[in-house]
């Protein structure tokens, strides 16, 4: 092809021998489809910590399955798009996939206090991009997130894929909720700029 278009600096990286320009365009969210969406905050009887996603992304949970069994009792755990089998006995709330146009209010009337976004560490990961740190975001969620090149340079708390060290920072955030909130905010202000 004479020109290919690709969201992540890796992909151009990876794609520059079959193609002589390559233009990285970043993931941006609509708009129109994402401002003005509410979530509401404290919304449960324990902080409410959620993951948003597919079928695919069954690797990307299977690590941090220790985590969410060691703090179903200190955290309301919300999924939604897909939850393991083995983690539904812990997680407080599960909805379903919805339709595209559905999925930003659904996601937001999820109310969350905590969003977290582990991805496993291969290189089809590395060349993903930040959309899911943008959507949780633009609905004021603070983000513990997997360190990994598409999170890297955005106002979220990175981690190694460490089982501790997740149960470590999902429980100091949670015991805090003005803090988090703040983080929230700021990470909003992050993605409207």
């Amino acid at each position: 092809c004479d020109r290919l278009v690709v969201t992540t600096e890796p992909l151009a990286d990876l794609y520059r021998r079959f193609a002589a320009d390559v233009r990285v365009v970043p993931n941006h969210l609509e708009a129109w489809r994402w401002q003005g969406l509410k979530s509401l905050r404290r919304q449960g009887r324990r902080p409410r910590v959620g993951w948003a996603g597919a079928e695919q992304h069954h690797g990307d949970l299977e690590w941090l399955a220790p985590v969410v069994r060691g703090l179903a009792s200190e955290v309301d755990w919300v999924f939604m798009g897909m939850c393991p089998a083995e983690l539904r006995p812990y997680v407080a709330e599960f909805h379903d996939p919805v339709p595209f146009d559905a999925y930003p209010a659904k996601l937001a009337s999820l109310n969350l206090d905590l969003a977290i976004a582990p991805l496993e560490v291969h290189p089809f990961n590395e060349c993903k991009s930040d959309l899911r740190i943008l959507e949780y975001g633009a609905l004021g969620w603070p983000v513990v997130a997997t360190d990994i090149h598409p999170y890297r340079g955005k106002p979220v708390t990175l981690l190694p894929n460490e089982q501790g060290r997740w149960v470590e920072a999902i429980r100091e955030r949670v015991h805090d909720l003005d803090a988090l909130a703040a983080e929230g905010d700021r990470l909003k202000a992050w993605v409207l700029r």
